[in-house]
């Protein structure tokens, strides 16, 4: 008779105690755990980074790792006029970076430690190991951020709410995508989830006439490393901070504490980046630019920016501003995750909620996204259609953030509508919820079924051969410089500094006379970046016109040439190497 008590207490225990729980847990990381391994390991899952920001970043990881700072071989003349301008020399042995911002890099450094036998691809190597390290720290950071969402929503709302809106997040394929990038968007909607689960607590505090300055101190801090893995996120905290003077009282005060401990924070790198190279932004300001007097890469290939900064007019920026924030909003249900409930939150805007700080807290995210609408529009977010990059996603989108928030806000305000139908029936409550996720998730669902298939390609292609570009590693030496379409590419998996094509012909023979690079420019690489663009608008009269016959190998005679050497590469020699001598057939040899 014991025997059978407790055998009935186990099941007790499975379906409805407090083992049950646990083991819906276990399933469900089980089941996260599945599709990472999926994505990550399967021949037709992930190919390596698309992203030319991801492997900008990757490299600066890998020079923080061999004890080389914040460096980078990647050069951007911009950057070097930036330095002869302010500072009078590029310092060339060990190439500062001020570009990027520094968390991402400084965080995937140490995980890069772990695998420093590996940093060396080769030829064999189809996927750098490298890669999906990378890709793993940021797929980590996803699932702490939604399991942080998880109690902002059980917060705001109830538990229930917070299950299926997480549910819905885990189902995300525009997170997904983000996390296979190894941008810091991930790292991103972490510490940003961390930042509004801070946000309800102070709000809370004020809504009980308690507040409390630790909680403004702890948001702070959160936007302030917020803004040291992308400068993009100040304009987020901008919009916190105009909530913060109007809403909260005393007047000031809690504004004052978040303003000042989010500097503290973020100043020192603007003091770093003041002392290296004159400038607390850095060149990264000047990629605002794209689209008022050129492509960002045109503005970073330039040699002197000076005429450059006369070409801004009013006329060109609002022009500009005008089209970001047209494509902006009409791309917001992609933008928003395509969660079908996601866009509904402006309409839950009209809803009157229950808890007061569930009310107020809306406004205050609505803040925040106008002004991060803004500062997209400002630095540039380029049409899909005419992204060159492999990568589905973009590395100024910030509106990824605002996905998990706009959807609690839109499934509470949907299931609210449900409810008022007073439709009783379970089978059809379970089957609006189950139209839900199909509909939000179907993305996700394409691409696991992709997963199954045999795959189309091991790599990025175009523009990108891992195991051919990690070629150039042996043919050159370290001290040696190698020019490129895609300098980023060749500083990661030929682990080379890499010159991004000048503009002229000439600049790169001023560089190579002058010796400015303090190495000589042994190379020059071309792949399809430059080779696939429309012959006549992209090449002939394009931003790469005056390196037209070298796109389109009509050079006829290199010999009084510096670079007077050529070799095909894959694949199928869409890719192409000028060199100074025939290094690849002495290496055959």
């Amino acid at each position: 008779m014991n025997d059978e008590n407790k055998i009935q207490a186990l099941i007790h225990k499975l379906e409805q105690g407090g083992w049950a729980s646990w083991i819906r847990r276990l399933l469900l990381v089980a089941v996260v755990f599945y599709v990472g391994t999926l994505w990550l390991f399967q021949e037709s899952g992930f190919k390596g980074l698309a992203h030319e920001k991801a492997m900008e970043q990757a490299q600066i990881s890998r020079e923080i790792a061999r004890g080389n700072g914040f460096s980078t071989k990647m050069i951007r003349p911009a950057a070097l006029w930036q330095f002869q301008a302010k500072k009078g020399a590029l310092p060339m042995e060990i190439i500062p970076d001020t570009y990027h911002a520094p968390l991402n890099p400084y965080i995937n450094s140490f995980f890069l430690l772990l695998v420093k036998k590996s940093w060396l691809m080769t030829q064999k190597d189809l996927v750098y190991i490298c890669d999906k390290i990378l890709v793993a720290v940021q797929l980590g950071f996803f699932l702490l951020a939604v399991l942080v969402n998880y109690f902002t929503a059980k917060r705001l709302f109830d538990k229930r709410l917070a299950l299926i809106g997480t549910g819905l997040l885990l189902l995300c394929e525009l997170f997904w995508d983000f996390s296979m990038s190894g941008l810091p968007q991930m790292l991103m909607l972490f510490l940003f989830s961390g930042a509004t689960y801070v946000m309800i607590r102070l709000v809370e505090a004020h809504t009980e006439m308690q507040p409390k300055l630790r909680w403004s101190a702890a948001l702070g801090a959160l936007f302030g490393l917020l803004a040291l893995a992308h400068g993009l996120t100040l304009f987020i905290f901008l919009g916190a901070l105009v909530f913060a003077i109007c809403f909260f009282r005393p007047w000031g005060r809690d504004a004052a504490v978040i303003l000042a401990v989010c500097a503290l924070f973020y100043v020192p790198w603007m003091v770093r980046n003041y002392r290296i190279c004159g400038s607390p932004v850095g060149i990264g300001w000047y990629s605002g630019l794209a689209q008022v007097t050129g492509s960002e890469s045109k503005i970073m290939r330039t040699m002197s920016l000076d005429d450059t900064l006369k070409e801004i007019t009013p006329r060109n920026f609002t022009l500009k501003l005008r089209t970001q924030l047209m494509g902006q909003f009409s791309d917001i249900y992609r933008a928003l995750g395509s969660i079908v409930v996601a866009p509904v939150f402006f309409l839950a805007l009209l809803h009157i909620f229950k808890k007061p700080e569930t009310a107020l807290f809306r406004w205050w995210v609505l803040c925040m996204w106008l002004f991060a609408v803004f500062g997209m529009a400002v630095f540039g977010l380029e049409p899909y259609e005419q992204y060159t990059s492999p990568s589905p996603v973009k590395a100024n989108d910030i509106n990824v953030l605002f996905i998990p928030l706009m959807t609690f806000y839109g499934l509470a305000f949907v299931l609210v509508l449900w409810s008022r139908l007073e439709i009783y029936n379970n089978l059809l409550r379970y089957g609006f919820v189950t139209l839900l996720f199909l509909i939000s998730s179907l993305p996700f669902i394409i691409q696991f079924i992709d997963l199954q298939k045999l795959p189309t390609g091991r790599v990025q292609w175009p523009p990108y051969v891992p195991p051919s570009i990690s070629m150039l590693n042996t043919w050159t030496r370290p001290n040696e410089i190698i020019m490129s379409d895609m300098p980023w590419a060749v500083a990661w998996y030929a682990d080379r500094k890499s010159l991004w094509v000048p503009m002229t012909v000439n600049d790169f023979i001023t560089l190579t006379d002058w010796e400015h690079l303090g190495g000589r420019i042994i190379g020059l690489y071309l792949t399809p970046i430059t080779g696939n663009k429309p012959f006549l608008a992209g090449v002939v009269k394009g931003e790469y016109k005056a390196w037209a016959p070298f796109i389109l190998r009509q050079v006829g005679s290199l010999k009084d040439f510096p670079l007077h050497a050529m070799t095909g590469m894959e694949i199928e020699k869409e890719c192409v190497f000028y060199a100074d001598r025939d290094r690849w057939s002495a290496v055959e040899d």
